[in-house]
């Protein structure tokens, strides 16, 4: 197993942004039938999301988030020294987005600025990397930018994932914090990189026709949507996640319990409710935020500690943390965090219009 440790390094505080647009899951009737939509609702909790529109890109709803979780922590833009941006929707193939982000915000050019491609983990991994990085320099504070907009890849006429995604993005910033510790496992498993995939505008199949379809459980599919083996992925969830938070517990001495919240990947509530029961963690204790805002991805840890604490500050919380997906890639971790400097979710459809080529 992969085990890092970090120490002095610790989350100052969390904004998240979401897009103004609305969906309604119900209005799914219109394409399935109203049996389908139901069936959705109840395997999967979600029953509304927020979605970008055609102008609007994952960086717009991280910058936004950015802004405000540095205004609101009083934190000047010269002392961060770190820029993360951890997405599947980058602004353009190249150059990485973080670079686009550093020069909107403002950023001092001192700042080490760079992308990376993850999709559900993505918190998990960037929170390591951030820490891992400002061990071993001199920057008094860290930004990580989680955000997608997995919406975009996903057909609407495709039952099985058309309903799930919803966009969002997550400004975290990090701060030297004497005494903090914390320990985080990573893992895996690259044989199962099908079981989530969009095939084509790759390096691999860059220009396909547009009209390449592929064959996947008896029907056609354009290459450049999204495909997901729901039952492999449901399978790997209930399976794998709980094997790997047992071992960490394990690892680290403690018992689920002993966290005041646990905190998973916004999948759907089926697994969610799994993994929970495994460890006797109630309800009450284990928040969900995916029923209004649907899968978003490699955002849905932030958004959720949003939705829970953003309205609700607490003080100081313990939280174990789990997210996983896409790669197929998962980890887990625990930290403290101060709700009081978690932030309420922004509703925004602003975006950055000079990013256009005419």
């Amino acid at each position: 197993m992969s085990i890092f440790k970090s120490y002095n390094i610790s989350i100052l505080g969390l904004s998240t942004a979401v897009p103004k647009y609305h969906v309604d899951i119900d209005d799914y009737q219109q394409i399935f039938d109203k049996e389908v939509v139901e069936k959705f609702k109840k395997k999967t909790g979600i029953k509304g999301l927020y979605r970008t529109h055609e102008k609007q890109t994952a960086s717009d709803l991280g910058y936004v988030a950015s802004e405000d979780v540095i205004k609101k922590l009083g934190v000047e833009k010269d002392q961060i020294g770190i820029l993360v941006f951890v997405s599947q929707a980058p602004d353009y193939r190249k150059p990485a987005t973080a670079c686009v982000l550093q020069h909107r915000l403002g950023l001092s050019k001192e700042c080490a600025c760079f992308d990376v491609n993850l999709g559900c983990s993505g918190f998990m991994y960037g929170h390591q990397i951030m820490q891992s990085m400002m061990m071993t320099c001199d920057a008094k504070y860290g930004l990580l930018i989680v955000a997608d907009t997995s919406s975009k890849l996903a057909s609407n006429d495709d039952k099985s994932i058309g309903m799930m995604f919803g966009d969002a993005g997550a400004a975290i910033i990090y701060e030297r914090n004497e005494g903090a510790k914390e320990i985080t496992l990573l893992k895996s498993d690259g044989d199962r990189y099908k079981s989530i995939i969009v095939p084509a505008g790759g390096f691999r199949e860059m220009y396909p026709e547009k009209k390449t379809y592929i064959t996947i459980d008896g029907k056609e599919k354009s290459k450049f949507d999204a495909f997901m083996d729901g039952l492999g992925v449901f399978t790997f969830s209930i399976t794998d996640i709980p094997q790997t938070i047992k071992e960490y517990l394990t690892l680290i001495g403690k018992n689920a319990s002993d966290f005041e919240y646990m905190i998973l990947h916004q999948a759907n509530h089926m697994i969610i409710g799994q993994i929970a029961k495994k460890f006797k963690m109630p309800k009450e204790r284990v928040p969900l935020a995916l029923d209004r805002f649907g899968n978003t991805s490699g955002v849905s840890i932030p958004i959720t500690l949003s939705d829970t604490f953003g309205d609700n500050h607490q003080g100081l919380k313990s939280v174990l943390v789990s997210g996983f997906g896409i790669g197929l890639s998962w980890g887990v971790t625990s930290f403290e965090i101060n709700t009081d400097n978690i932030f309420p979710i922004i509703y925004t459809d602003s975006y950055y219009s000079e990013g256009f080529f005419e």
